[in-house]
């Protein structure tokens, strides 16, 4: 097999359902400044620490995936956009990138609070990187807060209906309906899905269960065909500080309800934040210290083996050991891995 038929074969994987518009399919949207725009670029494989990181992980076997904060370089105007789109377009002439990340937690406190914000960032991220990193396909991830709110509960409940009518009050750039119309753009392939759970306590008092509400959520997402548009990816935050504070029972609990039913209910993959990484004065990992199993990756080690498509982030700067121990030791759970771009 040659190395393009290679790189070909990792994003199919990766990104099996990815979909893109046909012409004449892509909805109207505020235009963009002509300033916004950029040069058709395609810069030569970076040489930093970001591209060694990019190498190793290849080496290893994992499919990977830039990561960048694109939403702050684009607010910051087009100067620093097009050098974060110059970055990633080195990144990106790796071999084995799968594709690219361009926004964490889209429209929720980074800026963009409207609809119309959100879709003009998409369509100028989507085009400068049609041309800096031609056939890369584009991820963003989200947290969507009504999901949160038993959105397929029948009867309602007041609770419930109250819930909705805050988060669409509060978060309407993120509402059901603004969701579904960024993915009818076709300027993402990937969508990294947060259903927005609320605290355990909050379902107890309302007569169900955390399980029972992210089934609903997924049950909504399918019931509003998400996946015909993009593939579907969950995502959750499941590292700790210092040694895992849990159980054997507390890890299976956990992974049911953020792992085993998203990928049973329309998701292909599901993101587990993170493999290292400072986080408000406090060191976060998946394992313990010195790269030391614990439960929760005992737990991940069964899935894995299972065949469950998992992915972690991780920043060369931000390691346990080495890069190449790290990246050993996370390729036995890990299937892919978002590399932080240095774009942030």
């Amino acid at each position: 097999m040659t190395g393009r038929a290679r790189a070909a074969l990792a994003v199919l994987l990766l990104c099996a359902g990815c979909t893109s518009a046909a012409p004449g399919e892509r909805p109207s949207r505020p235009s963009v400044p002509a300033s916004s725009s950029v040069p058709a670029t395609v810069l030569p494989p970076a040489t930093n620490d970001y591209g060694d990181a990019v190498r190793a992980a290849v080496r290893q076997g994992l499919h990977v995936w830039l990561e960048a904060d694109l939403v702050k370089r684009w607010q910051q105007g087009p100067a620093s956009f097009r050098q974060a789109l110059r970055q990633l377009s080195a990144l990106a002439s790796i071999h084995g990138v799968a594709g690219i990340k361009i926004a964490d937690e889209l429209g929720y406190h980074d800026g963009l609070t409207s609809a119309a914000r959100i879709s003009a960032f998409l369509g100028d991220a989507a085009r400068g990187l049609r041309q800096y990193a031609p056939g890369k396909p584009l991820l963003v991830d989200m947290i969507v807060p009504s999901l949160g709110c038993l959105p397929v509960q029948s009867p309602p409940l007041l609770w419930s209906t109250e819930c909705q009518v805050k988060s669409d009050g509060q978060y309407p750039q993120l509402s059901l309906p603004a969701v579904t119309g960024y993915l009818r753009l076709h300027d993402v392939a990937v969508l990294d899905l947060s259903t927005g759970l609320l605290p355990d306590t909050t379902y107890a008092g309302w007569g169900v269960t955390r399980d029972i509400a992210q089934q609903q959520a997924w049950a909504k997402v399918g019931a509003l065909g998400w996946g015909s548009l993009v593939t579907l990816h969950a995502r959750k935050a499941l590292a700790h500080p210092g040694d895992y504070p849990g159980t054997s029972a507390t890890a299976e609990s956990d992974l049911r309800t953020w792992v085993d039913l998203p990928l049973r209910d329309g998701a292909r993959a599901v993101d587990v934040w993170t493999w290292r990484q400072q986080y408000q004065g406090a060191l976060n990992r998946l394992l313990d210290p010195g790269l030391r199993p614990n439960p929760l990756w005992d737990a991940l080690l069964q899935r894995r083996a299972a065949g469950d498509q998992l992915v972690t982030h991780l920043s060369p700067h931000s390691l346990e050991v080495g890069l190449d121990a790290d990246l050993a030791m996370l390729a036995r759970v890990f299937t892919a891995v978002f590399i932080a771009a240095g774009t942030g």
